[in-house]
This record gives C-alpha cells, structure tokens and sequence, in this order.
C-alpha cells in the first residue's frame, strides 16, 4: 500500500536523503532508528506530503494519514472532545467516545488539556492518530520523555489500535528496544549523507509486543554483529 523511493533530498543545496526505497503493507509495522540530526523526522514530513520538495516517488492507496508526535499538541483551549473533533472526519458522534474508552479516558471528554497527566495528554493524541481509521499511522517519537511504566502502557494502547484497525505503522525512535519489542522490520539509518544502512527483519506474528526477554536477545544479538549500528555504521 505505501512504495518509498527517495532519490535525493535537499535543504539549501545541502544533500540530507539519498536512495531510501521501501515497501510497506496493510498491517505491518516499521521501526526507523538512525543518528540524531540524520532527517527521520524529514523522512515522516516526504511521507505525510508536508514536504514535496524531493527527488523521487511516494506512491500509497491510503486516502487519510493519522500522526503522532513528541508532544500531544492538544490545543489548550479546546476539551478532550474538541481537540480528537478537529481532525475527524467520521459521522458517528459516539466514535470519539469509543475509542476514549479502549484507553480508559471516556471520563476526560469534557476536560481541558491542563487537566490532564502527561500519560494521559499522550493517549488523547494516540486517540487523535486513529480517529479516523487511517491506513498509515506515522509515529515521530511518540513514547519519548515518559516513564517506563507510562511508555509500556502507552505501547500497549498503540498495539490494541493496531489490531483493532490494521494499519501500516512508521515508527521513528532512537530507542532499539522499543523497536524490537514493537516492529516486524527495522530500517537503520545513516552514513555522510543519510541513506538506508541495513533492514532488519524482526520475529513478530502481527501487532504483538515481544516480551523483554526476547527482545534482549534480538537486542544482543543485533549489536554482536553490528556493534555501530546505532551510529548508522555497519
């Protein structure tokens, strides 16, 4: 459903993408990690089409797009209700409401953003990203500064959504064992001017989160053979 092929990518003359080709289908999740500053969050806005200013071809049968960001991005003076509102575009009023309660945030509709946890600003945005049931769902970091029982819990809703809607699912992070634990395939980024350096293809049976254990064993196994991955070296 989704056919990347990024020839070139440039800001000011300067060359921040090059040969960056992948595929991706109707349920399945990719993870991208690469160095910071290499232009994950560029790649995300080619994707989107909030950039068209590139060298190549982004082709998709998807008609709507959900995102998800570092921050929620939940407009304050707007409830819970109004702020998922200004995106969606399905009829049915209890469709916010459902949804808010796969999360266990039904009771927040009526709230203001300055109400609410960090955890649970976060879960409205998730909510946001999937309001609409959108085929691609583009996650630019989503889980970074929580907690670690926040995040799981986090990533835990994201994957009830994903089985609940199937979705293809671009995940940028810099955190290798979030993508493990989340993703079937890993697409490492990075070299001078940033290109793809390795897929990894992960052992997943759909949307499932793997347990810690497997994922330090992938994780070591990973970083055994290729010990600069992280760097965008192999």
């Amino acid at each position: 459903m989704l056919n990347i092929d990024i020839r070139s990518k440039k800001y000011s003359e300067k060359n921040i993408l090059q040969n960056i080709q992948f595929s991706l289908k109707e349920g399945t999740f990719l993870s991208i990690i690469g160095p910071s500053g290499c232009g994950k969050t560029t790649l995300l806005k080619l994707i989107s089409s909030l950039d068209i200013d590139f060298e190549g071809s982004i082709n998709m049968d998807a008609k709507s797009i959900g995102m998800m960001f570092q921050e929620p991005r939940l407009l304050p003076w707007l409830t819970v209700r109004e702020n998922i509102a200004v995106v969606k575009k399905i009829a049915a009023p209890e469709a916010i409401k459902e949804l808010l309660r796969m999360v266990g945030l039904e009771h927040t509709l009526d709230m203001y953003p300055k109400n609410l946890s960090g955890g649970m600003a976060r879960r409205v945005s998730l909510v946001r990203a999937f309001i609409n049931r959108p085929k691609l769902i583009l996650l630019d970091e989503p889980f970074v500064s929580l907690d670690k029982p926040t995040s799981l819990a986090l990533q835990n809703d994201l994957m009830l959504f994903c089985k609940s809607f199937n979705p293809a699912v671009i995940l940028v992070t810099h955190d290798l064992d979030e993508a493990i634990a989340l993703s079937q395939k890993i697409l490492f980024l990075g070299g001078e001017v940033t290109e793809e350096v390795m897929t990894h293809v992960n052992d997943h049976n759909g949307f499932e989160t793997l347990e810690p254990s497997q994922v330090q064993m992938i994780k070591e196994n990973l970083l055994s053979l290729y010990p600069n991955i992280l760097e965008g070296k192999l």
